[in-house]
C-alpha cells in the first residue's frame, strides 16, 4: 500500500504495527540490502523509518486536533445560537452554565446570571411551585424528563411564560446537575388567552358567524341557530348569500364589501331569509379580522334585532 490514508486510529498494537509498514514501504527505495548492509547503514535505514514513521504519527495527529476543534465549534454554535434555552443548575439550584439564547430570553448579560440562584429568575408567586417540582426532580432516582409552564422574570422586570424540559445529570463525583431547555410560549399562552375569551363572547346571546377570507363559514354559535333555523352542520362551508331575503339589490351588496375592503367594517340594517323562508330585519355588524402582514384571514359578523333594514 503506497498511499497515506487520511486517518489512522491510535488504540491498539495492530494499528502501530501498520503504521509501521506504510513507513517502510515509504522508504523501501532507500532501503538497504540485507546481505551487504553495514551496521551504521541498517541504523540509518531504522532512523528513516522512524522519521517516517512520527511524521506520519504528528500529521494525523494534526488533523485529528482539526477535527476535534471542527467538532467543537460546531458542538458550540448549536448550544449558543439553538432556538431554545439551555441552563445548567446545580443541585443548590445554582446556575452554573447558560447558553446566549437563555441570556437573551432572561435579557442578562451571562457575567451577571452564572451562579445567581434559578428560583431567581421565576416570578414570585411561582417560585414555590418550582420548588416543589425541583425537589422531585433531584429526589428521583430515576432520570426522568419533567415538563412544567412557569411565568419567567427578565432582569428588566418584565415577565414571560416558559415551558421547561427538565432532566437530572450526574458528573464524575456523582453530584447531580439538573439540563433545563426553556422555550418562549408567551404568544402562545396569549392565543390560549384570547381564544379563550373568544369562546366566552362567541356563545354570546347574540347570532355570530364567522367565514374565512373566501368568506365560506366556519362556524356559527347557538344563537345563530335559533335565530335562522340552520344547524351548524348545514352552513360550515358555504357562503352566507343563503341567508338572502331578496329585498335588496346588487348595489347594496357592492357598497357592503367596498366598505369592507376599505375600512375592514361595516354595520347595518338588513333583510335576511330563515330557514323556513320567514323574512325578518336585523341589524348585521362585519368585521375583517387581519393577520401581522395585514391580509384577511376571517370575517366575523355580528347580528342583532332591528326595525330599521333598508
Amino acid at each position: 500500500m503506497n498511499e497515506k490514508p487520511d486517518t489512522i486510529e491510535w488504540d491498539g498494537i495492530e494499528k502501530r504495527k501498520s503504521l509501521r509498514s506504510m513507513a517502510e514501504s515509504m522508504v523501501a527505495g532507500v532501503s538497504p540490502d540485507d546481505i551487504k548492509a553495514q551496521p551504521n547503514e541498517i541504523l540509518l535505514h531504522e532512523l528513516l523509518v522512524h522519521k517516517v514513521e512520527l511524521e506520519m504519527q504528528n500529521e494525523e495527529l494534526r488533523k485529528a486536533h482539526l477535527n476535534m476543534e471542527e467538532a467543537r465549534d460546531r458542538y458550540w454554535h448549536l448550544y449558543e445560537f439553538a432556538p431554545v434555552g439551555y441552563i445548567t443548575v446545580t443541585r443548590e439550584a445554582m446556575i452554573s452554565q447558560i447558553n446566549l439564547t437563555a441570556c437573551s430570553m432572561l435579557n442578562a448579560n451571562r457575567s451577571k446570571i452564572i451562579n445567581r440562584r434559578f428560583p431567581n429568575c421565576i416570578i414570585p408567586s411561582a417560585q414555590n411551585h418550582w420548588h416543589r417540582m425541583f425537589l422531585n426532580i433531584m429526589q428521583q432516582v430515576e432520570n426522568d424528563r419533567h415538563t412544567f409552564d412557569l411565568e419567567m422574570l427578565r432582569d428588566d422586570g418584565t415577565t414571560f411564560y416558559a415551558h421547561l424540559d427538565c432532566l437530572k445529570l450526574s458528573i464524575e463525583d456523582g453530584s447531580p446537575l439538573l439540563r433545563i431547555s426553556i422555550t418562549d410560549i408567551s404568544k402562545l399562552k396569549q392565543a390560549e388567552a384570547d381564544l379563550s375569551i373568544a369562546a366566552i363572547v362567541f356563545e354570546s346571546k347574540e347570532p355570530m358567524m364567522v367565514t374565512d377570507a373566501e368568506n365560506k363559514i366556519l362556524r356559527v354559535n347557538q344563537a345563530f341557530t335559533k335565530n335562522t333555523g340552520y344547524a351548524m352542520s348545514e352552513v360550515v362551508g358555504q357562503k352566507p348569500s343563503f341567508l338572502k331575503s331578496g329585498n335588496h339589490q346588487y348595489d347594496f351588496y357592492n357598497a357592503m364589501w367596498e366598505s369592507i375592503h376599505q375600512t375592514g367594517h361595516w354595520e347595518g340594517g338588513i333583510w335576511n331569509k330563515r330557514k323556513n323562508g320567514e323574512i325578518y330585519s336585523e341589524w348585521l355588524r362585519i368585521t375583517a379580522v387581519k393577520n401581522e402582514s395585514g391580509d384577511v384571514t376571517n370575517f366575523v359578523g355580528i347580528f342583532s334585532n332591528s326595525t330599521n333594514a333598508e
